[in-house]
C-alpha cells in the first residue's frame, strides 16, 4: 500500500461517525513515511473515533509549535494511543505552567510538552549588545527562569514534563569572527544544555531531550523563512523526529511499552538462506555485506540487555539452523538469549499467538521483525495487535527501522528488567510441569510457592512505579504512580503501599505486585491492587487479599473497601472482589465499589507458604 492509499483509506474512516479498531488504524500508519503526510494524517486521525488508550498531551512553547501536535497525534496512535491535545498560545509558556487555574492546568495534561529557542536566552541581552561576557549572563538568567517556572509547575501538577535541549543558531556562531571566542561561545552554550539534561536531578517528572542527538539526520532543522514569517524556530522535519519521543513517553506511561522482539531468521539475523548457503555460507561477518547483520545482532543483543525478551518465529527446519549459534564464528546472539524459540513451517501469526499465550504476554507487546514483505502482511492482518517493523530492503537500514520508533523505550530500567529473560525461561519451565501434571491442583503444589508481603521502603519505590505504570491486566484501577507519588505514599501515615514477591522451585519471581491501602480508624480503602502477568492463575491475588483483611482486623478495621475500575485491558479482575468475599455496593463514576465487612473468613491458599520479610515488615 502506497502512503497516498493509505491516507485515503484514513479519510474514508472519518466519514464512518463510529469507533474504530485502533490496531487497524495502526497498520494504514505504518505505510505513511513522509513529515507532510504523518502531518496530514493526524489532522484526519482527529476525526476518528478510536478505541485507544486515552491520554492528554498539552504543547506549550517560547515560539510557534505549529504541526507538533498533528504528528504527534499520528505517531501515537501508532501506538494504539487516543490523545487529546492542548495547544497554548505563542510564547504563552511561563504564563500558563505559573498561573493557577489557566486553561492548562484546566486541562490537565498526563504529559506536557515544552518546546524552547533562542529566543529565552536572548531576551535577558536587553541593550548590552552581543558579548561573551553577555552571553553566559543571558544563558545563566535562561537557566534560573526555566528552573524556577518548572518548580512551580511541578509543584502543583501531576504530570510529565517534556523539554528539549535548546540549539544555537548557526548564524549567531558564524557571526563571531575569532575562533577562540567562537569556542568559548560553543562551551557555554554547551554547558548550558548539559544543565537542561541535568534538570531530572531535582525535578523527577522532568525529561530533557537531546536535540542535536535526534536531528543529526534531519536535513533541515530550521527555515529562515518560516521564522521570520510565522515565528516557527524548527521545522518540521524537527517535529518527526521530536514527536517518535513524545510517543514513546506517553506510551511508557501508559503501560504500552512493547517487551518482546520476535525475530525472523533468514535475511534477517543473517544475509541468504541457511537452509541451500549452509552454516558458513551466509552473509555474517565483520567485512561488508556481513558486517550489516552483524552490527544488527549486536543492537538486538544490546537491547535483550537491557530486558527485551527476545523469540525466534521462523519459518525453518531446527536441524537446519541451531548449528549456527554454536559453529559461526561471527554469530552474536546464543540460543540462551531467546527465551523461545519456533522454528517451523507453521504460519507464523500461529506462532505469535502460541508465543504469548505460553508466556502469559499480551500480543501487543511484541514487535515483530521480518524481511519478508508478505509474511509481515499475514501477521499484521491475522494479529493487528502486534507491531510490525517495516524492515528496508537494505540491511544497512535496519537498525534504523528497529529504533527509530523507540517502542521499547522506558522510563526507567530496575534490576528486575535485566532478570527479565530469567524470569520467563522460569515461566516456560513452569508451563511444562503444568503439562505434565494430573491436576492443576497438583502442578501448584509442585510449585512449592512461597510468598512474602512488606511494607515498601526506598529501594522498593523504583519496581513499584515500574509495576504501576506497566501493569494493565492485573491492575484494578489503572491508577499509576510516578516514582515520587511512591515514596509520598510511602512515608505516609494515612496510607501505605504493601509489595509482594514470589518464589518456587524454579526461582525468585522478583516483586511480582502491590496493593496501596488508604486507612481511616475504622475502615481501610484500597486504592489499587496490581500483580504482574508472571504469576497469574496461581491464586497468589487471593492469598495477599487475605494478608490485607487479617492485618486489617487486627488493626480493629470493620469494613475494608475496594474499587474496580475497568480499562480495555483488566477485563480479567472485574469480578475479583467479588470472588474474594466482597459485597457489591454501588457504581461509581465509571467504577464498581465492593465492601468486605468481615462476615466471612478468607481461607488460607494452601499451596502457599509465607516468609517472613528480608526488606520491611511482615503484615
Amino acid at each position: 500500500m502506497t502512503e497516498k492509499e493509505a491516507l485515503k483509506k484514513l479519510k474514508e474512516l472519518t466519514r464512518l461517525y463510529q469507533n474504530v479498531n485502533g490496531n487497524d488504524v495502526k497498520h494504514l500508519l505504518h505505510q505513511i513515511s513522509t513529515s507532510a503526510g504523518q502531518e496530514k494524517a493526524g489532522k484526519l486521525l482527529e476525526k476518528i473515533e478510536s478505541d485507544g488508550v486515552l491520554a492528554k498531551v498539552a504543547f506549550v512553547g517560547s515560539h510557534t509549535t505549529q504541526g507538533l501536535d498533528n504528528i504527534t497525534r499520528y505517531e501515537a496512535s501508532k501506538r494504539n494511543l487516543n490523545i487529546q491535545l492542548f495547544t497554548g498560545g505563542f510564547n504563552q509558556w511561563n504564563l500558563l505552567m505559573l498561573k493557577p487555574g489557566s486553561d492548562l492546568e484546566y486541562f490537565d495534561p498526563d504529559v506536557t510538552v515544552c518546546s524552547l529557542d533562542e529566543s529565552i536566552i536572548y531576551q535577558h541581552f536587553g541593550d548590552r549588545g552581543w558579548s561573551t561576557e553577555t552571553l553566559s549572563y543571558a544563558l545563566d538568567e535562561a537557566l534560573a527562569e526555566i528552573k524556577k517556572v518548572l518548580t512551580v509547575y511541578t509543584n502543583r501538577m501531576a504530570t510529565t514534563i517534556v523539554l528539549h535541549t535548546i540549539p544555537m543558531p548557526l548564524y549567531d556562531w558564524k557571526a563571531v569572527t575569532n575562533y577562540r571566542e567562537k569556542q568559548q561561545v560553543s562551551m557555554l552554550w554547551r554547558q548550558f544544555n548539559q544543565n537542561l539534561l541535568n534538570l531530572h536531578t531535582t525535578l523527577e517528572s522532568v525529561i530533557v531531550l537531546d536535540f542535536e542527538v535526534l536531528t543529526q539526520d534531519v536535513r533541515e532543522t530550521r527555515d529562515p523563512r518560516m521564522k521570520h514569517y510565522a515565528s516557527m524556530s524548527y521545522t518540521a522535519n524537527v517535529w518527526q523526529v521530536f514527536s517518535k519521543e513524545i510517543a514513546s513517553i506517553v506510551a511508557s506511561i501508559k503501560g504500552l511499552t512493547q517487551k518482546v522482539l520476535a525475530l525472523d531468521l533468514d535475511h534477517t539475523l543473517w544475509g541468504g538462506i541457511i537452509g541451500d548457503d549452509g552454516v558458513h555460507g551466509v552473509q555474517l561477518s565483520k567485512a561488508f555485506p556481513g558486517n550489516q547483520f552483524f552490527a544488527f545482532q549486536q543492537v538486538i543483543q544490546r537491547l535483550q540487555a537491557q530486558g527485551i525478551l527476545l523469540t525466534i518465529v521462523s519459518k525453518n527446519d531446527w536441524d537446519n539452523v541451531k548449528d549456527i549459534f554454536t559453529s559461526h564464528d561471527d554469530m552474536v546472539l546464543s540460543e540462551k538469549d531467546f527465551v523461545q524459540i519456533s522454528c517451523n513451517w507453521r504460519p507464523k501469526s500461529e506462532s505469535l499467538a502460541n508465543m504469548a499465550s505460553r508466556l502469559n504476554l499480551g500480543r501487543d507487546s511484541i514487535v515483530f521483525v521480518d524481511d519478508n514483505p508478505f509474511e509481515r502482511e499475514l501477521v499484521s492482518s491475522q494479529l493487528p495487535e502486534v507491531t510490525v517493523i517495516p524492515l528496508s530492503q537494505d540491511p544497512s537500514l535496519y537498525i534504523h527501522d528497529l529504533l527509530i520508533d523507540g517502542y521499547f523505550n522506558t522510563m526507567t530500567s530496575t534490576d528486575e528488567d535485566h532478570k527479565r529473560l530469567e524470569k520467563y525461561k522460569q515461566i516456560a519451565k513452569r508451563e511444562e510441569l503444568k503439562e505434565d501434571s494430573a491436576s492443576i491442583e497438583e502442578y501448584l503444589l509442585q510449585l512449592e510457592m512461597k510468598l512474602d508481603l512488606f511494607e515498601v521502603l526506598s529501594a522498593h519505590i523504583p519496581r513499584i512505579t515500574q509495576l504501576s505504570q506497566r501493569t494493565n491486566q492485573f491492575n484494578m484501577t489503572t491508577n499509576r504512580l510516578t516514582e515520587s507519588e511512591v515514596a509520598v505514599i510511602s512515608n505516609s501515615e494515612s496510607s501505605s503501599i504493601y509489595g509482594f514477591r514470589l518464589k518456587d522451585k524454579f526461582g525468585d519471581n522478583g516483586i511480582v505486585g502491590y496493593v496501596h491501602v488508604k486507612k481511616e480508624e475504622h475502615r481501610w480503602l484500597i486504592e489499587n491492587f496490581v500483580m504482574s502477568c508472571r504469576v497469574f492463575q496461581r491464586n497468589v491475588e487471593s492469598e495477599v487479599l487475605r494478608l490485607i483483611l487479617e492485618n486489617a482486623k487486627s488493626q480493629g478495621v470493620s469494613e475494608v473497601i475496594g474499587n474496580y475500575q475497568p480499562s480495555q485491558k483488566n477485563k480479567l479482575v472485574s469480578d475479583f472482589y467479588q470472588n474474594n468475599g466482597f459485597e457489591f455496593v454501588d457504581y461509581g463514576e465509571n467504577s464498581t465499589c465492593w465492601v468486605y465487612l468481615f462476615k466471612k473468613e478468607i481461607e488460607k491458599v494452601e499451596w502457599i507458604q509465607l516468609t517472613a520479610s528480608e526488606e520491611g515488615m511482615s503484615v
